[in-house]
């Protein structure tokens, strides 16, 4: 009876480790890879247009970010290009201020906070200081070693 009660306490043990041992902690190489990136929301361009981007970005082992794409702005849709440097927290958070070219121009920086998710293969962006709403979400396409998402 003590050998059962022993081996039943062990296995709840062990089937209960995980649910102690936290969320997985992030650092910058936890959003390594390719990307495809999509945002949707409304911007001041001078009133509020509704706005759509999408694209693909590269993402460094360090957390620099190179994205090139198209956004629509109320139908007019121009090239878009951000790069910037992302600094992942251990809780798997996180923010990033991209440089941008809009139509090929120089456009004010974007400052995003982030939450990474599905153990790094998706983020989910909030832009701070676009002046709308907007919000944008990113997907790991591959992990920039010619690996695909989900091999």
């Amino acid at each position: 009876m003590k050998t059962t009660a022993a081996l039943i306490a062990a296995a709840c043990s062990l089937l209960a480790a995980p649910v102690f041992a936290g969320p997985p902690a992030c650092d910058a190489r936890t959003t390594t890879g390719n990307w495809a990136f999509r945002c949707e929301g409304e911007l001041p361009a001078p009133t509020l247009t509704p706005t759509r981007s999408l694209g693909t970005c590269v993402a460094s082992r360090t957390g620099f970010f190179n994205c090139t794409g198209s956004v629509n702005l109320g139908g007019m849709v121009v090239p878009q290009a951000v790069q910037g440097q992302a600094h992942n927290n251990a809780d798997c958070t996180g923010t990033i201020r991209y440089e941008q070219q809009i139509g090929g121009q120089p456009a004010p920086p974007l400052d995003i906070n982030y939450v990474i998710l599905d153990d790094g293969d998706t983020i989910w962006g909030l832009p701070i200081n676009s002046g709308g709403v907007l919000s944008c979400t990113l997907r790991r396409v591959s992990d920039g070693k010619g690996r695909g998402h989900g091999e």
